[in-house]
């Protein structure tokens, strides 16, 4: 029996990938890992770093985290037995750092502050923008089949 599944669409900071199956890395640092899931389900792999390289929080395949930070905690929210959003919120301030949410079953938003090793300024993805430090993107919209998508400063390769 063929199943059809409409494409994986990431929201990355008001920018839609579209049908990417694969890594989002940015000057070649791997930032999100993206895998299809049986049922069409993006599922998403990361990690939540502070500025000093220090782990924060570690998402596993959009299920849950699989390790978080004493100062942080983690929050989940479910729709008919689904993951609906997830969260890592600082315990100090209150402040959400990072977010996934499931607006259908193949549409996933990811917000947050990104930290990876040997780049030296944070990736601020928001609802309304990606920013890589030189350069915001705002509400672009790419397709690439299948494959990872390449951030560099000032530019988005597909």
């Amino acid at each position: 029996m063929n199943t059809y599944y409409n494409p994986i669409d990431i929201i990355f900071g008001s920018n839609r990938f579209i049908e990417t199956n694969g890594i989002i890395a940015v000057r070649g640092k791997e930032l999100l890992k993206i895998e299809l899931g049986d049922n069409g389900r993006p599922l998403i792999t990361v990690e939540i770093r502070d500025k000093n390289g220090n782990l924060l929080g570690k998402v596993w395949k959009s299920t849950s985290f699989v390790h978080w930070h004493k100062d942080y905690e983690p929050q989940y929210e479910y729709e008919d037995h689904a993951i609906r959003r997830l969260a890592l919120k600082s315990k100090i301030d209150g402040k959400i750092v990072f977010e996934i949410i499931f607006h259908k079953p193949n549409v996933a938003e990811i917000n947050g502050t990104f930290y990876v090793k040997g780049i030296n300024f944070p990736i601020i993805a928001t609802r309304d923008y990606l920013d890589l430090n030189t350069n915001k993107f705002i509400r672009n919209t790419i397709v690439k089949t299948r494959k990872g998508i390449e951030i560099g400063e000032d530019l988005i390769s597909i």
